[in-house]
């Protein structure tokens, strides 16, 4: 709901539920007091907040010693609704791309390499992994590279 309906509605209820407490007996004083409480919790309730996509996440020690697999926890770190992706998650991925660049000796933050590097990865791709958002097609992106830039085996 809105906050120019919810306000007016809350402040509504307050003073409808003073008058409706002053008119069984109640000392004004605290009739008022009562209406009052009655529109900020209306206020209250009425107010959105975001979703952290890791408030039901597992936590690390669910019982009997088992301890939550890094995987769950980096999963939890994705936020289909946004389309964004949690650090942990792109701290991973670069690291992964590092060390498969790494095979071919290239370092990413490397301006001589740069060019490769972009070659290899995919226009912009690694800067977007450094970037304040990284999205859920960057790291798809990212690990498309990193499954091209892994080591060939021997038949």
């Amino acid at each position: 709901m809105r906050a120019r309906v919810r306000i007016p509605l809350a402040a509504g209820a307050g003073v409808l539920a003073a008058v409706g407490f002053s008119g069984l007996g109640v000392q004004a004083t605290f009739a008022w007091a009562w209406g009052g409480l009655i529109a900020a919790v209306i206020a209250v309730l009425g107010v959105a907040l975001p979703d952290d996509p890791r408030a039901d996440a597992p936590g690390r020690d669910i019982g009997d010693g088992f301890r939550g697999s890094e995987v769950s926890r980096l999963a939890w770190a994705i936020n289909p609704r946004t389309g964004e992706v949690g650090a942990a998650v792109t701290r991973r991925v670069r690291a992964t791309l590092r060390r498969r660049l790494a095979l071919a000796d290239l370092d990413p933050e490397a301006p001589a390499d740069a060019e490769e590097v972009e070659r290899r990865l995919g226009a912009g791709l690694w800067a977007r992994l450094n970037g304040p958002r990284t999205s859920i097609q960057d790291i798809g992106d990212a690990l498309a590279a990193a499954e091209r830039l892994a080591p060939k085996e021997a038949p």
